[in-house]
């Protein structure tokens, strides 16, 4: 027996009738105090075994993000990749502006639009679903003055409109490759205005 349980025991009956008493109590707490120090031991292990593999999956994670942003990152600062893949991409200028947009709607028309700092459109490329392209410039009221477009038939034509949105100047090419010119007048609505 241990000097400290001695000691316990002297104090616990001077008489030395509950002797045995105390002397189980002590075995049983020292049983307890080892079974809860196996019990943190386990803890412990199993602890630092998920450190261990929690520290080994950043560093893994570190390394590849490394070895990505090593290969994606161009000497400019700008990123580089072969291939991405999206139904739309937003341009934003440094103050967040949105400046211009490339996507694709359920029409399946593909779009670019690029837009001035105030974010009104000015220029809109469109390939429409049966393949026919087109341009057009917009005002500072986003409203068309000029459009270009190539339609299915062969047809090639430049569109002038005034502010009001009125054709003013047509200039095209037939499929046959004849030229055509067409200027419109104000019409008598547009003069009184």
């Amino acid at each position: 027996m241990s000097e400290s349980n001695r000691e316990w025991e002297m104090v616990g009956d001077p008489a030395g009738g509950a002797e045995m008493e105390s002397e189980y109590t002590v075995r049983e707490a020292e049983a307890r105090l080892d079974r809860r120090l196996e019990i943190l031991e386990a803890q412990h292990s199993r602890t630092r075994g998920l450190a261990l593999l929690t520290g080994t999956g950043f560093v893994v994670t570190l390394v590849s993000l490394f070895v990505v942003a090593g290969r994606t990152i161009s000497e400019g600062g700008a990123y580089s990749v072969e291939s991405l893949a999206a139904r739309e991409v937003v341009l934003r200028d440094t103050d967040g502006v949105e400046r211009g947009r490339m996507f694709t709607d359920d029409q399946g028309r593909a779009m670019l639009s690029l837009s001035d700092r105030d974010g009104r459109q000015r220029i809109r490329m469109t390939v429409l679903a049966d393949g026919s392209p087109g341009v057009t410039i917009n005002d500072t009221d986003s409203r068309p003055r000029a459009v270009l477009g190539y339609l299915p038939d062969g047809t090639t034509n430049l569109v002038f409109t005034d502010p009001a949105g009125e054709i003013r100047t047509l200039v095209g090419v037939g499929p046959d490759g004849e030229p055509s010119m067409s200027m419109f007048e104000q019409s008598s609505e547009d003069e009184g205005a």
